[in-house]
Formats: C-alpha cells, structure tokens, sequence
C-alpha cells in the first residue's frame, strides 16, 4: 500500500466540506488522461473512453462527523451528528475541528460534547464557533498480517480504488467510463444522485465498506480478507441481476474470492437506481471490522482484490 490512502485518511472530509479530498485526487489524477468535471453538488467526475455504452462507478468523498450546536458555559461543546452512527463506537474518541483545534468526544445523557480543554464559554468560544465541524482522528497503522486500522476509512478507501482504477484504465475504447468521487452521502447521498441523473450511466457500481464481523463466529458473516463483498439487498436496494452477473464473471476470470451479504441498512445505490428511467446499479464492498469507529479496520488484499475484479470489467 502506497501513501495516498493515508493522504487521504488525513484530509479533512466531514460532509459538506470535501474539497481537502477533491484537491489530493485532483492533483493524484494530473498526470492521467482521464478527463476531469466537477458539477454544481461539488461531485468530482473522471471520465476515459469512448462509446455508446456508460457505466457509473462511484465512491463518496464525505465522512461522518459532528457540527456544534452550542457552547456551555463549563466550556464544553455541545455537538450533533452528521451521518447515521452508534454513538458508542466515537465516545472517548480525539476529535479535530476544521481549523484544527482538538478535543476529546464525551457522552452525558445521550448528548455528545467535545471537550477541547477549557473551563469556560468564552474560552471555547475563541476556539470554535456554533456550525463549526470536527470529525473523528487517530492513527494510520498496520496490524496483524496486511490489515490496516484506522478513522474514516469510509469511504476514503473507495476514492483509493477509484484513483488507481483510473490510472489503470489506459485502454478503454468500446464505453465509455465515469468514476464519480461524491459528495455528501453521510447526509443521504445527494451528490450521487445529481450525478447519476447528468450521466444516465446504462451500469452503476457504488463501492462502500460493510460491517464484517467475523470476530462473532457466526454463519454467514462477511470476513477480512475474504475477498470483496457482493451487496446483494439492503433496505433501500437489490442487487440488479445484469450487475450481479457481471461482478460474478469477472471474479471468476480474474481468480477473486467473493462474499455476499443482505444487509438492514441503506446505501447511495437505492438513490441511484429510481434516476431517469432506471439504473442498473448495484455495490461492491470491503469488508471493514468496527465501521464508523476511530479504528476502522480493514485487509489490503480485500482492496487489491476489488481493484483487479473491477479493472477487468472496465
């Protein structure tokens, strides 16, 4: 694994404020010959190739985080969510605001604070203001055998995979191919709608993280470095067969293990799907132990087998 991802990792991503993420992929993707767009939700679109055909792949940019609704007057700061998390997997986490002051996240009666080590309102006042955003931080390490832990994997990990499938992506000549880098889909994927409605791709992959929870040793869990994950069904989505083959058939050419999983929750796909007229769209996942947590984990085998399995369908 190469350093972008940690580049990207420490880049501030808290919706609505992508544009730290957009400016690394942007100059990753300079030397490329993809051809570049940014339309009006902020959304990053790479395109290369040619043809009547248009298949969609596509990863958000965004990550969850916290805004601050008010300064008590012991210092503490009151926040809200952004993004749809257990409180339980950030309390006790370091937290950094957007101009990079850091506190410590903390829990009192269901309502989160930050603390940023002062004792009193107009103190933190100096500091942080009402609307201001923070989002989860921690370390980039490598544990055990190839896996990698850290915050705001989601979906950091996604934007990777689209930055080396583009640079990969010298040859295509019989379609034509948009990698859309999205925006706020912590806030009910609203930049991948608006792209999807201005590409009208025939296909569209949206890559995420799922849950795995092999560590619970139960039947049919989605497990690190068992290849990526076919999301068959969630809330929001099934799986269009056309997709589903299609990921099948390149995962048996390029020699891929593949996993499945029915999820309870919702992704940007049950968004994209209703556009226009109908999209086929379905999602590849990693696997990734503790999601939404300062200490996100996932296998780089998971990211280089999602990256061949989707280079050979380009």
């Amino acid at each position: 694994m190469d350093k972008l991802l940690g580049k990207l990792i420490d880049s501030f991503s808290v919706s609505g404020n992508e544009d730290y993420v957009k400016n690394i992929i942007k100059e990753e993707l300079k030397t490329t010959n993809c051809e570049l767009t940014e339309d009006k939700m902020g959304n990053l679109i790479a395109s290369v190739g040619s043809g009547d055909s248009k298949i969609m792949l596509c990863a958000h940019m965004d990550s969850i985080g916290f805004i601050v609704s008010y300064i008590e007057d012991n210092g503490l700061i009151r926040v809200e969510k952004i993004g749809c998390f257990e409180n339980e997997y950030a309390i006790n986490s370091f937290v950094r605001f957007k101009n990079g002051t850091v506190g410590r996240l903390c829990n009192t009666h269901d309502q989160l604070f930050i603390d940023i080590g002062l004792d009193n309102k107009i103190k933190s006042s100096e500091k942080v203001k009402i609307g201001d955003t923070a989002c989860l931080v921690g370390p980039y390490i490598k544990v055990g055998k190839g896996n990698i832990m850290s915050p705001l994997l989601d979906n950091k990990v996604g934007c990777y995979i689209l930055i080396k499938l583009i640079e990969r992506a010298v040859s295509v000549k019989d379609k034509k191919v948009f990698f859309v880098f999205s925006t706020e889909e912590e806030l009910g994927g609203r930049g991948a709608r608006a792209a999807a409605y201005g590409i009208n791709p025939d296909y569209c992959i949206v890559l995420g993280l799922e849950k795995a929870k092999d560590m619970e040793k139960s039947d049919g869990n989605v497990e690190l470095g068992k290849g990526p994950v076919l999301k068959i069904m969630d809330k929001s989505l099934i799986m269009h067969m056309d997709i589903k083959n299609m990921l099948e058939e390149s995962a048996k050419k390029s020699g891929i293990n593949v996993q499945y999983s029915i999820s309870a929750g919702t992704s940007e796909g049950g968004l994209l799907h209703k556009e226009r007229a109908g999209i086929k769209t379905g999602e590849l996942d990693i696997p990734c132990r503790y999601k939404h947590s300062c200490s996100e984990m996932i296998c780089i085998d998971d990211i280089e087998g999602t990256i061949k399995l989707l280079e050979n369908i380009i």
